[in-house]
């Protein structure tokens, strides 16, 4: 078990290129820092066996999700095979005024447009912290693509060619790790984690010796 650093609560952005590892990593943060918790997003698909509302995801109907949407409720959102998906400013502030911390994991362009929804929120502007996963080189990326089995040799090259595209945007993030083994990784995360956390602490004025 992980020891928690002290007080405020971070919202950890995780984004990367597929296969980069980043699910696996906000897994565990979450599995092994105490008082960690997954964002909880929102979507339009219908709900699956098994899944509860607020649990797994917030499930609305597509005029809801839209009315929400105009009403500027969400800090991203996107589409996926026909249904929309979308992250609640009111979950976050939520969570991050109970010093909860979060963590995500989102593309890019839903990295880019929480940074610009949050850098006028007192909030989660000073709290948000995004951190790139990025694989040694493409051909590292293949092999871990043909390793998992489930894509065929297009859809591979579709996944690299969106890779290529997600690559250049490493320089946008607050920190960038180069992949270096499932450990190593998660040990630069949670020490990422660790230092923000008391950066964002004397940043707020609040008291960092926990």
């Amino acid at each position: 078990m992980v020891t928690r650093p002290p007080a405020p609560a971070l919202l950890l952005i995780v984004a990367g290129p597929t296969a980069s590892g980043k699910t696996t990593l906000c897994e565990r943060m979450v599995a092994e820092c105490p008082g960690v918790e997954r964002v909880v997003t929102s979507t339009t698909r219908p709900v699956r066996e098994g899944e509860v509302h607020g649990r797994d995801y917030y499930f609305f109907r597509s005029d809801e999700f839209e009315c929400l949407a105009a009403e500027g409720a969400f800090l991203e959102t996107a589409e996926v095979h026909g249904n929309r998906y979308g992250t609640l400013r009111s979950v976050i502030e939520e969570k991050l005024a109970a010093a909860t911390d979060l963590v995500m994991n989102i593309d890019v362009q839903g990295v880019r447009n929480v940074r610009r929804a949050a850098a006028g929120n007192a909030l989660i502007g000073p709290r948000l912290v995004t951190v790139f996963i990025l694989p040694p080189n493409l051909d590292e990326l293949r092999q871990r693509l043909v390793d998992r089995g489930t894509d065929d040799e297009a859809a591979i090259e579709r996944r690299l060619e969106t890779a290529r595209g997600e690559l250049a945007a490493w320089s946008e993030f607050d920190f960038c790790i180069v992949t270096r083994g499932k450990e190593e990784d998660f040990r630069t995360l949670h020490a990422i984690w660790t230092a923000e956390k008391n950066r964002v602490a004397r940043l707020l004025g609040e008291n960092s010796a926990g």
